[in-house]
């Protein structure tokens, strides 16, 4: 049974990853994130297999990612059954190689050593018991088989510090929670053009174009980000290092446990000149900014 912070926690996702399916923009970015290479297998190496993508989102774009990629099945999982219409529209197409489950990551329905690959990206500590979740993913991946997990490190870096002071502002300030909740990248240009004029109402340049290329780093990509960070009724609570994650995994009988990373192409927006501290996040810049950072690891289960 779900508790009221995982339902409330799933309205508010419900809300920005609606918006994420209406930008092709957005979604086509969020897909292009499930690349073999990124996880360190050959080209080609989900064909033919059975996917779980357990909290896969309103839009399930890492679902519809594995499908196109070639796997047999995929199981796009969330709670309830309220986010299913938002993620027809992309899957559809694959008829029934995509199936939609309702369900909880602390209680999945599914059989023991069921799928492949397991997918959970970011779901964990959203939930009230992270470690159960984490076991119960590890119950449903295969001898053989591989579990993915993207989960939040602790917050010692500035960037996550004033993310949750700022959290603390949200929760307080009604003025500040309004605007948190009315920022877009229209309301973002306003604010810019109003920055950019000079007292007699025109624009000024010293670069040609720096006036554009300023605007272009605040697109709706970059505030359905911001507002999930403020909105989410938990963000960085849970402290979670990578050797406690690895330690999960060893506890769960899984080999070739490794951390990944990635460089992130496609940002449009402020988020372009971050994406080097994604991919190198133990360089010392990286922890200054976001401490332990995104902690993506995988590891194997070995056959029996």
């Amino acid at each position: 049974m779900e508790s009221s912070f995982e339902i409330e926690t799933r309205t508010v996702f419900d809300r920005y990853q609606r918006q994420q399916e209406n930008d092709d923009h957005i979604f086509d970015r969020l897909v292009s994130l499930i690349e073999e290479d990124y996880f360190g297998l050959p080209t080609g190496s989900f064909r033919g297999l059975d996917v779980l993508d357990a909290g896969c989102g309103s839009n399930a774009n890492a679902s519809y990612a594995f499908l196109d990629k070639g796997a047999r099945n995929v199981v796009s999982l969330e709670l309830s059954n309220d986010w299913m219409d938002c993620a027809r529209k992309r899957l559809s197409r694959f008829g029934p190689r995509s199936e939609l489950v309702a369900g909880s990551v602390l209680d999945l329905p599914f059989d023991d050593f069921s799928f492949d690959f397991v997918h959970c990206a970011g779901v964990l500590p959203h939930t009230r018991d992270p470690k159960k979740g984490f076991e119960e993913l590890a119950r449903v991946t295969r001898p053989g088989g591989s579990f993915f997990l993207t989960i939040m490190g602790t917050a010692n870096g500035v960037i996550y510090r004033c993310i949750n002071h700022l959290r603390e502002l949200y929760q307080s300030d009604e003025q500040f929670r309004s605007s948190i909740d009315n920022l877009d990248a229209s309301t973002a240009r306003e604010a810019i053009d109003w920055l950019l004029r000079t007292k007699d109402g025109e624009e000024k340049e010293y670069i040609p174009g720096e006036n554009e290329f300023f605007r272009s780093l605040f697109d709706d990509d970059l505030f359905v980000t911001i507002r999930d960070r403020f909105q989410a009724p938990t963000y960085h609570e849970f402290a979670f290092t990578e050797v406690q994650i690895r330690g999960w995994y060893g506890e769960c009988g899984f080999e070739k446990i490794r951390r990944i990373s990635r460089y992130t192409k496609n940002f449009h927006n402020l988020r372009r000149f971050l994406a080097p501290m994604y991919r190198h996040y133990d360089h010392p810049l990286a922890r200054f900014w976001f401490g332990d950072g995104c902690i993506q690891m995988i590891g194997e289960k070995p056959s029996t």
